[in-house]
Parts: structure tokens; sequence; C-alpha cells
């Protein structure tokens, strides 16, 4: 064969080598992304229900913040100067019939923090109307500790933020709070109640117990009095009783002394009597001397 041809069939096989790896790869590149396309398709077609879902939530949630906003409104003033009066009022300057405040609403305060925020207050009932200063009262029950923070660098000042009607959840948590308090409240002073009893109780006992030791051991304040008072309410009856013991063991000694010299007494009767038979029987024998004799001796 020609040497052309020889290299004519060479690349003729060469290229058809090239061709079927083309082709090959080709085909498994196709593959892949067939597969890829699947593959997005199938998720694709799994998020179209989360899709609708998510856009339920946020029509929803939508809702609910467009109702949270009407329930905000109106705001009755911004910036305004709020000082106390008295234990449960406050006085509102900047506010008056021209910002549609009106006696007997119920107004709801927002008190600056000292960090640049805001601190809800509470309800408060207007009392007072006038051109740029009304006057208000909190409508919960105060306690004693809410009073002693009412002061402008805290809760009050001059930027202060005055609401027609807030959200239902502040006012139920402010007043399911203070029946907490209050429950609270109650139960301490019931304690405080016991605890105080109970030390009444522990100074009655005392008061008990120092007049028994008194009662036993006596009371030395009483010295001068003796001869006039009892021994036993000076010495105690602790010291009565051992003085009775005292008198006592002595008498039982006397008696026992008395006993024994009844005893020694007896036993000399009897020998004499016996001595008095044994004369009697030495003497001659006749009734009458027996007789005055028995009746000598005390038979």
């Amino acid at each position: 064969m020609h040497i052309l041809g020889k290299i004519l069939l060479g690349l003729t096989l060469i290229l058809a080598g090239v061709a079927i790896w083309s082709t090959s790869r080709t085909l498994q590149v196709r593959n892949e992304w067939m597969k890829s396309i699947e593959g997005k398709r199938d998720a694709y077609e799994k998020s179209i229900p989360d899709v609708g879902k998510t856009e339920r939530e946020l029509f929803a949630t939508r809702s609910q913040f467009d109702l949270l906003m009407q329930m905000w409104a109106p705001m009755i003033g911004p910036n305004v100067a709020i000082v106390p009066n008295g234990n449960d009022g406050i006085v509102l300057n900047g506010i008056g019939p021209a910002t549609g405040i009106r006696a007997n609403q119920i107004i709801h305060v927002f008190g600056a923090a000292q960090d640049g925020g805001t601190n809800y207050v509470g309800p408060f009932k207007v009392t007072v109307v006038d051109p740029g200063r009304s006057a208000a009262v909190a409508a919960w029950p105060l306690r004693a500790s809410e009073t002693a923070n009412w002061n402008q660098t805290f809760i009050f000042g001059d930027k202060c933020r005055v609401y027609g009607s807030v959200p239902t959840n502040a006012p139920e948590t402010l007043l399911r709070y203070s029946q907490v308090l209050l429950a609270k409240d109650e139960l301490l002073a019931a304690k405080r109640d016991l605890r105080d009893t109970r030390a009444r109780e522990v100074d009655i006992a005392n008061e008990h117990l120092n007049y028994r030791d008194i009662e036993l051991h006596g009371d030395a304040t009483l010295e001068g009095d003796r001869g006039v008072l009892p021994d036993h309410m000076i010495d105690g009856q602790v010291k009565a009783i051992e003085i009775l013991d005292e008198k006592r063991n002595v008498t039982v000694l006397e008696v026992d002394e008395i006993r024994h010299n009844l005893k020694l007494m007896y036993d000399e009767v009897q020998s004499l009597r016996d001595r008095n038979r044994q004369l009697v029987a030495s003497l001659p024998s006749n009734d009458d001397a027996s007789a005055s004799t028995d009746s000598a001796v005390g038979e």
C-alpha cells in the first residue's frame, strides 16, 4: 500500500476513535443533564404546595398586622410631658380638647425610659380636661412600689406618648400581673399576721415561763417585804419544799426516837411484870394475895 494511503487509513481510524469517544461523552453529558432537569422538576413540583401555604401565611400575617395597626390608632399625643399628681394620678401637659382627649376616656400612657426606649405604664382614666393640660388617674389597683417609681427620670418625662387604644394583650397582661401581685400581697400579709401572732404567743409563753421561774425560785426584788409576804413568795416554792422536807425529816427522826423510847419503856414494863409474877409466886399461896398481886401488876 502506498504510504499516503497508510497515513489516510491511520487518520481515519483515529478520527473514528475520536468520534466514538466524543459521541459517548456527549450522550453521558446529555443523560446527566436530563437527570438534573428531572430532579429540579420534581423539587419544583413538590414546592408548589409550600408556596401556596407560605402565601396564605403571608396574607394572614399582613391581616394581623393591619388589625394590630388599627388597634394602636389613634395616637393622642407624642412627646407629652407627664408628671405625678398624688398617689394614683398624673398630669399631662400639652394635650387637651384640641388633641381629641375627653373626660372619662381611657388612655394608655407610655413613659420614657433611661435607655431611650419606652415603658408601658398602663391605662388611665381622664378626670380633668383643660386646654393644654389634663389629668388622669390609674385604672388599675396600684401598689406602693409602683407609685414609688413614678418619677421624671424613669417612667415620666417630656417624651411620653399617649394612645387612645392599644392591643388588648398589654392591658390584659397588666391586669393579670396586678391580680397576681394582689394575691401575693394578701399571702404576704397573711404570713406577716401569722408571724406576728407567733411572736405574741412566744412573748406570752416567755412571760409565763418567767412567772413560773419566779414561782419556783423566788424573786430577789421582794427581799425587803420579808415578814410581810409569805416566805415562799420571796424564796420560791423549791426552797420552801426543801425547808418542809428538812422539817419532815427532823419530825420523822423525832417520831422514830419516841417510838424507840416507847419500845424501851414497854420492854421495861414487861420486865417489871415478869419480876412481879416471880415475886408473887415465891410468897405463901392465898387467893387474896394472888388477886391483889394480879391487880397490882395490871392483869
